[in-house]
């Protein structure tokens, strides 16, 4: 049996191996604290019963996702994790590379075959100082400007499906006199390497927006936005990992344009009702509410400062979801179609 971290998003530390039982934790690699990603493959364990042990709350609640591709993504089921979490257990009936993650992974690959399927072209947005691409994606010809990301947390991969899904949406629906500017990974680095990207010394991407950033794709996403007419900015992400508000969908707000803020809600609920993962906007974190405190240099920060941008705040997607409301990858692509819907909608209105 071989237990390995050589694909893009692997993150395991395996501590101990006893039999059939086997001891792991996250690699947090230069994260400051603590967080909770992992994702690992394992080969050769063909009619083997495994239980792997994290030691902490670390799985959600209908166990690990798994995939044999890293393209198609499953939950376990409920019946394979422990009452707290701390581990799972899996009965391999094959051979073959089994992936198990934390979450369901969406990588640059499953962006390249979107692009492909829509023919789209990507460009390269910016290079990282370790050498990799950071792609955008630019639709439309209008001179009023869409700007979409995720990722710049590298772990949050449930902001990406749904940015899938609402330029799913754009690439039929946007309307006359605006384009789009997509970034799928702004932490690609992490993406492909498998970090928490979460808190990462010395700041992490989504707190790199101050007079100079030492992220190249955000340095030129600022240069960017000062050179064109932004109306409209949204970041998708991922929440904690587990538990309460965090197992929603919700906005994080800020001041910017509230009564607009509270239009786009309304429309993205309707827009989202019947949905097996739907947009609950009672579950909203309000400015200076909570953790959202508006001190640091995030993203939506810098937006909202620019005279030209009318809305601008976070989508959070949860992880798991609950059983009445769970996520998997065509729901997280749904509830990104219903985003894009109420857009147009909020667009069409103003």
């Amino acid at each position: 049996m071989n237990i390995s971290t050589d694909f893009p998003g692997g993150n395991i530390k395996v501590l101990t191996i006893s039999g059939d039982y086997v001891r792991v934790e996250c690699d947090l690699r230069d994260t400051e604290g603590d967080w909770f990603y992992w994702a690992f493959c394992v080969e050769g364990a063909g009619g083997r019963t495994l239980t792997f042990d994290f030691g902490k709350d670390r799985i959600g609640y209908f166990g690990p996702a798994v995939s044999h591709d890293l393209k198609v993504w499953n939950w376990a089921g409920e019946e394979s994790v422990a009452k707290n979490r701390h581990s799972f257990t899996y009965t391999f009936t094959e051979s073959d590379p089994v992936y198990f993650a934390h979450n369901m992974i969406y990588s640059p690959e499953r962006f390249d075959e979107f692009l492909r399927a829509n023919n789209l072209k990507a460009r390269t947005f910016a290079l990282t100082d370790k050498g990799n691409e950071v792609k955008a994606l630019e639709i439309g010809e209008g001179d009023k400007v869409i700007v979409l990301h995720s990722r710049h947390h590298c772990c949050e991969s449930t902001g990406t499906y749904v940015l899938e899904g609402v330029l799913q949406h754009l690439l039929t629906a946007l309307p006359k006199g605006y384009r789009v500017l997509a970034i799928p990974f702004m932490d690609i680095d992490g993406v492909i390497n498998g970090d928490q990207g979460k808190n990462r010394r010395p700041h992490d991407h989504n707190r790199d927006y101050i007079d100079q950033p030492i992220y190249p794709s955000v340095r030129e996403l600022m240069k960017y936005a000062a050179d064109n007419n932004v109306k409209y900015q949204f970041d998708f992400h991922s929440p904690y990992h587990i538990g309460g508000n965090d197992d929603k969908v919700f906005l994080v707000r800020n001041l910017l344009n509230e009564a607009g803020q509270d239009e786009f809600a309304a429309l993205f609920k309707e827009e989202s009702e019947g949905l097996s993962f739907r947009y609950f906007a009672d579950c909203d974190i309000m400015p200076n509410t909570s953790w959202n405190k508006l001190i640091s240099p995030t993203s939506t920060k810098f937006f909202s400062n620019l005279p030209t941008t009318e809305l601008s705040f976070t989508l959070e997607t949860a992880y798991f979801g609950t059983n009445d409301n769970a996520v998997s990858q065509n729901n997280l692509l749904k509830l990104g179609n219903a985003f894009g819907r109420a857009l147009c909608r909020y667009i069409e209105r103003h």
